[in-house]
């Protein structure tokens, strides 16, 4: 019997809003952030008081995430309330192994994928016969509906992918489709955030974005926080904001920009810091450097107010307020006021 139809985003929406959870989610696909929205809402329905001991976060093959582990906890029954939810975070190592890399030459017959290093048989019982007080979501990257453990999944599952067109479509006129899924994304945003748009500064974001919808994302969220405060979002806007990325690295760059009150450029810069792998406490050790020596220099009044939005997030990052790039790069729009000198 063929796996049924996946569940668009929106009536996925409608499901959770109305409390009617299924007993095992399957939500997989490249764009994160909407997976992690969904993910909360699914854990809203249950009641704050009752989410301690209601809800279990858990990461596929690390410590208490094997699946027997799993499937353990998806058989316990309510503590609290009528539900429990079960979240299984990175299930990819699971639906979409990768293979081992080989140990030497002359040992290359000898290499194996993880999926045959992990005994799946609990988590399959499992997703045969699923406990009805439970609601198991499993989220992945990626999934490899070759694999015996996805065919039980996507056979049991209420299945949702979130991109921007399906992961396994191979059709001549896809670009259209994803182009325009494209746009309709950056449409729904910038409604939500009660703005309008250039239709040209749409086209900019989408083309440099292509089939990327992390990409999109990251692009909107810095471009709205650059036109804070303007009703109506310009194509020079998203220029300013996405323009092409210079070969040469700058480690001043990010305080350079600031320096020079230039909110889109110091934007960028930390944006390529934090996608290379830069910590955002080393850039936040730099723009505290930059407001103790040049902002005290150049505009001391300015220096007491951002003191405290230093503070703000070094304490927001420490205890997890936020995501840590939104944290960082609201700090730089913080930061940047009229020019004051580079370094």
């Amino acid at each position: 019997m063929a796996p049924p139809q996946p569940l668009d985003p929106k009536k996925l929406d409608q499901q959770i809003a109305a409390r009617k959870l299924s007993t095992v989610y399957l939500l997989h696909g490249a764009d994160v952030r909407r997976i992690e929205a969904v993910v909360d809402a699914i854990e809203a329905t249950v009641d704050p008081a009752d989410r301690p001991f209601a809800v279990e976060r858990m990461y596929a093959t690390e410590a208490g995430g094997a699946p027997v582990d799993i499937a353990a906890a998806a058989r316990s029954l309510p503590m609290l309330g009528d539900r429990r939810i079960v979240i299984v975070l990175r299930a990819e190592r699971f639906l979409k192994p990768k293979r081992a890399a080989k140990v030497a030459d002359d040992e290359a017959e000898a290499s194996q994928d993880e999926e045959e290093a992990v005994d799946l048989q609990p988590l399959e019982e499992y997703l045969e016969k699923p406990n009805a007080s439970t609601t198991l979501v499993l989220v992945a990257s990626e999934i490899d509906k070759s694999r015996r453990l996805t065919k039980r999944a996507l056979a049991a599952a209420t299945v949702t992918e979130f991109s921007l067109g399906p992961s396994d479509a191979k059709a001549p006129g896809m670009a259209r489709e994803v182009r325009a899924a494209a746009v309709a994304l950056v449409q729904e945003e910038i409604a939500k955030a009660e703005r309008t748009i250039e239709p040209a500064g749409i086209q900019l974001l989408v083309q440099r974005a292509g089939s990327d919808v992390s990409q999109l994302r990251g692009d909107l969220e810095r471009l709205l926080l650059y036109t804070q405060g303007q009703k109506r979002i310009s194509a020079e806007d998203v220029d300013e904001v996405i323009s092409s990325e210079i070969a040469v690295e700058d480690e001043w760059a990010v305080v350079n920009a600031i320096g020079n009150g230039d909110a889109g450029r110091a934007l960028r810069e930390v944006g390529r810091r934090l996608d290379r792998g830069d910590s955002p406490h080393a850039v936040l050790g730099q723009l505290r450097w930059w407001v103790s020596v040049r902002l005290a220099e150049g505009d001391p009044g300015r220096v007491k107010p951002a003191v405290e939005a230093l503070l703000r997030t070094d304490l927001a990052l420490k205890s997890s307020g936020g995501d840590e790039r939104v944290l960082i790069e609201r700090l730089v729009v913080d930061l940047t006021g009229r020019a004051v000198g580079r370094y």
